[in-house]
């Protein structure tokens, strides 16, 4: 047989609303009978007189109000609810220890312990220094201008380290030496370029420049021609 715990919550102001009219001897019989009760389960009719003094018959009615008579024994309707539901959360905890615990639970613990790996190698990957193709501090410094450049003009930023090194690296590869990727550098923020180079839509590639079509090297030799003639 399924037994309470030793207390059950009470809410003051309920109860003091459903003890407003009655006496304080009333009250104590009241809350007697929910003592019992929460202790029993039920509450027996034929220890009453011992308990409260008194038979059933005689209790005030409006205690009798709160309770329900089932013959042998009396309930209070909202207290066995509760008793009840504490019933059946004990049994679901119980089946769940038997399937050997929450598997929901765990679960979601093991995508969050998943999700803080895959942080942490994210995380080691941001820090990865990156490495510079010519270590001279002028060097450093006008590609340190050339990213707040892109910044500001374009609110350009390097997503990752990696595509940070993979400009450099290019950057090497298109330029003899370190003054000649000093002079791209500033070539294209001179220009007002995005990128180390000029867009291919854009034949001057600065901010100004209204024109996007661009001109064959003939036809605008062609034009010149007849400009002269």
């Amino acid at each position: 047989m399924y037994n309470n715990p030793p207390a059950f919550q009470f809410y003051p102001q309920d109860f003091l609303t459903g003890v407003m009219y009655l006496t304080m001897e009333e009250r104590g019989i009241y809350i007697t009978l929910l003592s019992i009760q929460w202790s029993k389960n039920v509450i027996p009719k034929k220890r009453l007189a011992l308990i409260l003094g008194m038979e059933w018959e005689n209790v005030p009615e409006l205690i009798k109000e709160k309770f329900i008579d089932k013959g042998d024994y009396l309930i209070n309707e909202r207290l066995f609810n509760v008793s009840e539901d504490r019933k059946t959360y004990v049994e679901k905890q119980r089946l769940n220890g038997q399937k050997g615990g929450r598997p929901k639970t765990q679960t979601k613990a093991k995508k969050r312990s998943s999700l803080k790996m895959k942080m942490k190698i994210e995380d080691e990957i941001e820090n990865i220094d990156i490495v510079y193709p010519y270590l001279n501090d002028e060097f450093i410094q006008i590609w340190n201008q050339f990213k707040i450049y892109k910044s500001k003009e374009f609110n350009f930023k390097y997503k990752s380290t990696q595509s940070e090194q993979a400009a450099l690296s290019k950057l090497s590869n298109d330029s003899e030496n370190e003054a000649h990727a000093i002079e791209l550098i500033k070539l294209a923020m001179a220009n007002g370029w995005k990128g180390i180079y000029p867009d291919k839509t854009n034949n001057y590639g600065g901010k100004n420049n209204t024109n996007k079509s661009g001109y064959s090297t003939g036809f605008k030799e062609e034009i010149i021609g007849m400009l002269r003639s």
